[in-house]
């Protein structure tokens, strides 16, 4: 049996990040990953026909991100603010519109004291009145969009501003890496080598107070791991899966506590469909062609079908288009063939603009899509917290013995559901994890 100091399952941002930080502390780690590549939810395509990455995950560095800004740095990696621009299309018609302050009129009548409620709850008592009516409406999709979140199910207070910004900050101040994530995640990795075991399934993890067995299952058999301490930084989609399912841990015991605070959080949903189109398809619009008001589009919005919100690389130049489509709409989505997504995304899309399906279609050069849902070592996009369960996360970051720590995304009240979350989690897993082996020499 193979003995080390630290155990971490899922190499992650978050298991990446707090795997590099104990190695450089002088401890023994093994960093085991199910699936073939690093990354986790991070998943930056390379095509050399192009000179863009291509991302089927995490894109976006949102708000101040200090961590995320502190790694891109000593990575020499660029990240360059996104575009601004919102437009609604609709049959070739093109409005440019105000999307973010709507919204937070609308959010900042969330009561931050007495009892939490659903998003749909307080939605549904009309807050604002009528003049409010279109904005409650921008706010649900935004909240489907942005969380990936069932507006029936998620936490109106976990949606609200807070720390005197208002509840858009981070959606509106976003970044991109040029370079992509997977940059950023290569650089992580670096010095890990001996570290790190791809292809490693984690199905059991047998553990009490001062030590663990993890049972790792591989294309090379089933082997049993001895550490001192675990750092599971799997998503809460893995987390919540049944014992037996695909990626599932089973955790032996199976502290109620620590349970309850697994199941106070959900996982949010999201297919994300990326085209490149010979050009921007308006350029081909009877009543847009040849109008430049478009040339800083960022985000498009569309009045119907599931993906109602696309993006471009604007700043950058190129015909490269993200269709989004979060929340329970995606539900539906999910395990569809890629020729349908792509088919029901075109559609929508040229209605939007003004042309013919087949005239689109004719135009595109490659597609990319990736089922975050249907994927056994995701399980969904990202966390969100349940109507009064909003210290779900700060409760799942503590440490359970001084033997089981967790990191990720949903252990992190403030970085829920972004990159960011996932660094300053896995870090703050490992100084935990580094204060208990100090005081335990």
């Amino acid at each position: 049996m193979r003995r080390m100091d630290v155990a971490v399952i899922g190499a992650g941002a978050a298991g990446l990040a707090a795997a590099g930080e104990l190695a450089r502390k002088g401890h023994q780690v093994g960093l085991f990953e199910a699936r073939s590549r690093l990354g986790g939810r991070i998943l930056t395509h390379r095509d050399e026909r192009m000179p863009l990455p291509v991302e089927l995950g995490a894109e976006f560095v949102h708000g101040d991100a200090p961590e995320t800004t502190r790694i891109l740095d000593r990575a020499r990696l660029i990240a360059c603010d996104v575009g601004t621009e919102h437009w609604r299309l609709d049959r070739g018609e093109a409005r440019r519109i105000t999307y973010f302050p709507k919204i937070d009129r609308v959010l900042e009548r969330i009561a931050p004291r007495g009892k939490d409620e659903s998003l749909a709850t307080f939605l549904s008592r009309r807050p604002g009145g009528r003049s409010f009516s279109s904005g409650r409406g921008v706010a649900s999709e935004f909240v489907q969009g942005f969380y990936g979140a069932d507006p029936e199910r998620i936490s109106s207070r976990s949606v609200a501003p807070r720390h005197g910004e208002s509840a858009t900050d981070s959606a509106s101040r976003s970044r991109r890496i040029v370079q992509g994530y997977g940059a950023m995640v290569q650089w992580l990795a670096g010095g890990l080598e001996s570290c790190i075991r791809l292809e490693s399934v984690v199905t059991e993890l047998s553990w009490e107070r001062g030590g663990a067995e993890l049972t790792v299952k591989s294309p090379h058999g089933t082997a049993r791991v001895a550490a001192r301490a675990v750092v599971i930084t799997v998503p809460l989609g893995v987390l919540q899966a049944r014992p037996g399912d695909r990626g599932a841990v089973r955790l032996r015991p199976d502290p109620p506590a620590l349970r309850k605070a697994i199941d106070s959080l959900a996982m949010g949903s999201v297919i994300r469909l990326c085209l490149w189109l010979e050009d921007y398809p308006w350029k081909w619009s009877p009543r847009l062609r040849g109008a430049d008001k478009l040339d800083r589009l960022s985000f498009l919005h569309l009045p119907r079908g599931p993906f109602k919100i696309w993006w471009t690389p604007c700043p950058l130049r190129w015909p490269l288009m993200t269709a989004w489509c979060g929340g329970p709409p995606s539900l539906s989505l999910s395990r569809r063939k890629k020729a349908d997504l792509e088919s029901i995304a075109l559609e929508a899309l040229a209605s939007g603009v003004g042309i013919s399906k087949r005239r689109l279609a004719a135009a595109v050069r490659d597609t990319w899509i990736h089922d975050w849902n249907d994927d056994p070592f995701a399980r969904g996009a990202y966390a969100y917290s349940l109507p009064g369960k909003t210290r779900a996360a700060e409760r799942l970051a503590k440490p359970v013995e001084s033997t089981l720590y967790f990191a990720g995304e949903a252990t992190d009240s403030e970085g829920t559901g972004t990159v960011e979350g996932a660094l300053s989690s896995g870090l703050r897993a490992a100084r935990q994890v580094h204060a208990m082996l100090r005081r335990n020499r």
